[in-house]
C-alpha cells in the first residue's frame, strides 16, 4: 500500500499482517479522492476505524492540515504511529486510542466539526447508520464536507437526508462505498 498523490506520493505505508484490517485497494482510494477533492486547502479529517491510517495519510498528503485518527486495536494502532513517524506528520495528526463513541461524544462536547470523515468499520459492525445519524444530530460536520462509507453489501441503508447527498455510490466484489456530501 502507497500514498497516490500530494506531497508524500509514492511513499510506501506498513500494514497489518493477516486479514483483521482490509487495506481500501488503491483504485477504489483514487475514485474517492478524485471526487472529493482531488487536492485540499486545509480542512479537518475524522478516520474512526484507522486500521493502518493509510486513508487519513492520504488526505494529508493531498493538503488537509489536521487529523484525527481513531483505533482500538493495538497492533494497529502500533502501524498508524510507524506510518505516521515515518511521514513526519506528528504534529498533524491525533492517534486516539479508543472506543469511535467516545470520540464522537468527545467532539460534540467540544464543538468540533469535520470536513471529512472516513467510516471503514470492521465489517462485523454494523454501525454506519447510527454514525451518520449522530454526525448530522450533533453537527459534527462542516458545510462542503464529506463522509465516506466502506462497507459489506446490504450493511448500510443508502439515502439521503438531513442535507446529506448521495455523491458517488460503487459496488466492488463484497463491499460497496458511498460518498456522501453535506450541504446546508
Amino acid at each position: 500500500m502507497r500514498i497516490i498523490t500530494g506531497k508524500h506520493k509514492g511513499r510506501k505505508l506498513n500494514t497489518l499482517p493477516g486479514k483483521n484490517t482490509r487495506p481500501m485497494m488503491d483504485r477504489m482510494k483514487e475514485s474517492i479522492f478524485n471526487i472529493i477533492g482531488p487536492y485540499f486547502d486545509g480542512g479537518i479529517v475524522l478516520d474512526l476505524f484507522g486500521g493502518s491510517g493509510a486513508l487519513t495519510l492520504e488526505s494529508i498528503s493531498r493538503g488537509a492540515n489536521k487529523a484525527y485518527i481513531v483505533e482500538k486495536n493495538g497492533a494497529a494502532i502500533n502501524v498508524i504511529k510507524s506510518n505516521v513517524e515515518m511521514l513526519k506528520e506528528e504534529d498533524n495528526i491525533n492517534l486516539l486510542a479508543m472506543d469511535y463513541k467516545l470520540v464522537l461524544e468527545y467532539a460534540k462536547n467540544n464543538n468540533l466539526k469535520f470536513d471529512l470523515i472516513f467510516l471503514d468499520p470492521p465489517f462485523r459492525m454494523k454501525v454506519i447508520d447510527d454514525i451518520v445519524e449522530y454526525i448530522l444530530e450533533n453537527n459534527l460536520i462542516n458545510n462542503d464536507g464529506y463522509i465516506i462509507c466502506q462497507f459489506p453489501k446490504g450493511n448500510h441503508e443508502i439515502k439521503e437526508r438531513n442535507n446529506l447527498y448521495i455523491r458517488k455510490h460503487d459496488q466492488y466484489s463484497a463491499s460497496e462505498v458511498v460518498i456522501y456530501n453535506y450541504q446546508k
